[in-house]
């Protein structure tokens, strides 16, 4: 008999809009729910990764938690080409947990562009 660890629910996060580039920048792309009756933690791990580049030009995504000074990276960046869709599978994406509002931030845009980002997750507890 194997051990069958318990599934989290999957949620899909919201199509987020980053028109700033850099780590003062960030947009969160998935904010944790959380609510006042909650008891224990609650975490999540990312499980799809969808991109849509419309900067101008190839890009590295930077994904983490946290904003400016306090951004800390919990992915590898990934490398997002001009005027394509990427996405990255479970499998393609190395597993983390994260307990805070995931977020992230390209590291260049040319003027008036943005990339569009939405992020699948599992969420536990």
């Amino acid at each position: 008999m194997e051990t069958q660890l318990e599934r989290g629910i999957l949620v899909s996060g919201d199509v987020v809009n980053i028109a700033g580039a850099a780590a003062a920048n960030a947009e969160a792309i998935f904010e944790l729910s959380n609510f006042a009756q909650q008891v224990g933690t609650k975490s999540f791990k990312p499980r799809k990764l969808l991109v849509r580049n419309n900067a101008g030009g190839n890009l590295w995504l930077s994904l983490g938690t946290g904003v400016a000074g306090a951004f800390v990276d919990v992915l590898p960046p990934v490398r997002v080409m001009n005027n394509l869709d990427s996405n990255w599978q479970e499998v393609e994406l190395p597993e983390v947990e994260l307990f805070a509002d995931m977020t992230a931030f390209p590291d260049a845009l040319v003027a008036g562009g943005s990339v569009d980002v939405q992020v699948e997750v599992e969420e536990v507890g």
